[in-house]
């Protein structure tokens, strides 16, 4: 069972927030709280969370400094931010800070519940919003010899795949744009992702465009 915390300063988001993973049978909502600090005080108190869900913007301790409190912890839970923001500033601010995952509060709730299971398991999560902003950010650092890349061994398809996940194509977009079945895209970038030791996607995606191929 995955014990959850909600924190965001809108009960009714709370509530409904607390509606949709209550339903589920792997989750449990333990904790809710209007802010950051009502939160770490639950966390302090030995409150038994394993995902946290995290608002940005709220009044007394907002999402940004929680996260920096946790960091302080000698341990803090999987941190989910699901929010209404997807400005590139605050997308950065949050993944520098330690989020786990950042979906916004417009996903589906299939997505926000898949979400939560990935951090939970310890892969990290971004909307494919959130993913355009990093890789944007990613761009405005200095590119590497796309040379580098042949130590991973990559074959030229999984290359190419890399490539368009370096521009933030989905996995969809990736398999119409070479028409290909999306499974076959999936292991393609499953292949990627081992070969290159990269966490997920989106760090894949970096390595891409630090190696100057997107």
């Amino acid at each position: 069972m995955t014990r959850i915390a909600i924190v965001d300063d809108q009960d009714l988001v709370r509530e409904g927030l607390s509606l949709i993973l209550g339903a589920e049978p792997d989750l449990e909502v333990v904790c809710e709280a209007a802010n950051g600090w009502e939160f770490l005080q639950a966390w302090d108190a030995g409150a038994g969370i394993d995902v946290v869900l995290l608002d940005l913007r709220m009044p007394v301790l907002d999402g940004i400094a929680t996260l920096a409190e946790l960091a302080r912890r000698p341990r803090r839970p999987a941190v989910l931010v699901v929010t209404t923001f997807d400005r590139d500033a605050l997308v950065v601010d949050a993944v520098t800070a330690g989020a786990d995952g950042y979906v916004l509060k417009r996903c589906s709730r299939a997505t926000l519940v898949q979400a939560v299971r990935e951090v939970a398991q310890g892969r990290s999560v971004l909307a494919p919003e959130v993913t355009r902003a990093v890789l944007a950010k990613a761009r405005a650092l200095p590119s590497r010899s796309p040379y580098q890349l042949q130590a991973f061994r990559l074959t030229p398809r999984e290359q190419e795949i890399l490539a368009l996940v370096g521009k933030g194509l989905s996995n969809q977009e990736i398999a119409e744009h070479l028409t290909l079945s999306e499974h076959t895209v999936k292991t393609h970038l499953t292949s990627v992702l081992s070969k290159t030791s990269s966490r997920d996607r989106t760090q894949a995606a970096i390595l891409a465009i630090r190696a100057g191929i997107s």
